[in-house]
């Protein structure tokens, strides 16, 4: 009994140093996913199961033999410590999350405590059981499509208000397996209990059906929640889109694909908005053409897996295939809002795919974009319902109840406000001075005028609006654009001064989703023959 005692033993120290350092080689990159993401996740269990062994074995008989004793109780000693390591660092989690949208560089968010889940709780915690709330009321295998594979399952509580914001999750499965019951499950059932109307989908499957029918399906989820979600009580101009791995992966393409028709049915021509509020990534695979800048040594085995079983094309002569469907390589100026989770110890997904995803979007996109790095955190750790994983959901919660607020409606007498005249719009040049916008305009070409103050026109504080001032200026010199300050001022009093910046040699799609990502209902784009006010959706000129 000590010797099998003993075996259990060396199996759990090495399950736990493969959590906490896993292999890259051979068979040790292999085991690194199944067993470290075991013993990663499983810490408590551990140890609960060696206190178990070594009860059993005092009741057997401890060894009378010196040697034997004192190897057990070195082996005992290491278990107990490595996985008591390992639930530290899912402890830990909580501050390193907090921390990450405290420090974000774009509007920090400020993490809820646990005391502020409406469904998570200590004992579901300790337990890592993703039980269902009571309440959640389940419409299971809903069509949205005429393949076998085309359902989708709605959840929603049943005291959700009417209009309410939609969560919409894909999961994961390297494109080849997976179910929409599976995954994500803690995470959605605290969206579920805090009103939010859920959709959870079931796509098409490699290598039966190759690329590009994943991101067609996901696409036509899309489409039904714009059509139907209002049937469930969901709000179909407030939903958030979320993945896990090769879903991350999907969910960031068709948050980036709101302008591109490619993957649209034909058949839901008739849906005008394909734009969602932010997206969600998980280990998201970002990057699809296995850039080792990005993969550390990863990429070849990506390039084979899609290669073979998903696109089912080679990556070689096709090069821009497979950059059509890598997210990184989809950022333009107008991409919601991001929140990027990754764990550092991903042997699937390397932690250098989210970082350089999370740097290029920086450099391309207006909107803002958050990145959580997990220490010691390996692939699909949202599975359970841990410390760490909780800690994440309740940065999902922040991120996308900031994101899709209600938004209020641009009313008439609001839009006679922007007008000008009468409100005048006034740029202050190098030299400290202040000019008529026009004036400017025939001297240094037409330009516009993009503001930060009073999102979408709700009165705020100085020290917001000033704060909000410094994101947009720095915003737009990151991106090389030449500004000089302005004021837009309305004479008859009924509206304050609102600070902005007049930017020169900009695209007008540059203006228009600077006013997006700065939650604003216009924009002044200004000639020397006219300052036209233009709707930050869709650019029309406001009359």
């Amino acid at each position: 009994m000590a010797y099998v005692v003993a075996v259990i033993s060396v199996w759990l120290i090495i399950a736990a140093a493969t959590a906490l350092r896993p292999g890259r080689r051979g068979l040790f990159a292999v085991l690194a996913f199944p067993v470290g993401w075991t013993a990663g996740e499983l810490g408590v269990q551990a140890i609960v199961v060696e206190a178990g062994l070594v009860g059993l074995l005092w009741w057997w008989g401890w060894p009378r033999d010196h040697w034997l004793a004192v190897l057990l109780i070195v082996l005992v000693t290491l278990v107990v410590m490595e996985n008591l390591a390992i639930v530290a660092i899912s402890f830990y989690a909580r501050r390193i999350v907090r921390r990450a949208l405290a420090t974000s560089p774009r509007r920090p968010l400020v993490l809820p405590g646990p005391s502020d889940d409406r469904f998570g709780s200590w004992w579901r915690t300790a337990l890592q059981l993703s039980f269902h709330p009571r309440d959640l009321v389940v419409t299971r295998n809903v069509v949205y499509g005429p393949e076998p594979r085309h359902r989708l399952d709605v959840w929603r509580s049943s005291h959700a208000p009417g209009d309410s914001p939609v969560m919409f999750y894909v999961h994961g499965g390297a494109w080849s397996y997976g179910d929409k019951r599976e995954q994500g499950r803690p995470m959605l059932h605290e969206f579920a209990a805090r009103g939010w109307v859920v959709v959870a989908c079931n796509y098409r499957l490699a290598p039966q059906h190759a690329w590009p029918a994943q991101i067609e399906d996901v696409t036509r989820t899309l489409g039904w929640i714009k059509q139907h979600i209002v049937e469930y009580g969901g709000d179909p101009s407030r939903v958030v889109v979320s993945g896990s791995s090769a879903g991350g992966h999907l969910a960031a393409l068709v948050a980036l694909s709101a302008n591109d028709p490619t993957w649209r049915p034909l058949e839901m021509s008739n849906v005008t908005d394909w734009s969602v509020r932010a997206c969600i990534s998980f280990y998201g695979v970002l990057e699809m053409t296995g850039d080792e800048a990005h993969w550390h040594g990863l990429g070849e085995g990506l390039r084979a897996l899609l290669a073979a079983r998903v696109v089912q094309t080679p990556y070689d002569g096709h090069e821009d295939l497979y950059r059509s469907l890598s997210p990184l390589h989809r950022l333009s100026v107008d991409a919601p809002p991001f929140l990027v989770v990754q764990g550092g110890n991903d042997t699937l997904v390397d932690v250098h795919v989210a970082r350089g995803f999370v740097d290029a979007f920086r450099a391309v996109a207006l909107a803002p974009a958050y990145y959580v790095e997990l220490p010691f955190t390996q692939h699909a750790y949202d599975v359970t319902a841990s410390p760490r994983t909780s800690a994440t959901t309740r940065a999902a919660v922040i991120f996308a109840e900031t994101f899709a607020a209600p938004r209020p409606s641009l009313d008439p007498s609001l839009v006679a406000h922007y007008q000008s005249p009468p409100t005048l719009v006034e740029v202050e040049s190098a030299d400290g001075l202040r000019h008529s916008a026009r004036d400017v305009a025939r001297e240094r070409g037409s330009f516009f005028v993009v503001a930060a103050d009073n999102p979408y026109s709700r009165r705020s504080s100085l020290d917001e609006n000033v704060a909000r001032r410094r994101e947009l200026e720095m915003v737009v010199v990151a991106h090389g654009h030449e500004l000089w300050r302005t004021v837009a001022r309305d004479p008859s009093g009924q509206w304050p001064d609102e600070a902005g910046v007049a930017i020169f040699g900009a695209h007008f799609d540059v203006a228009r989703a600077l006013a997006e990502a700065f939650e604003q209902f216009a924009f002044f784009e200004v000639t020397p023959e006219h300052t036209l006010v233009r709707a930050t959706l869709g650019g029309a000129v406001l009359v």
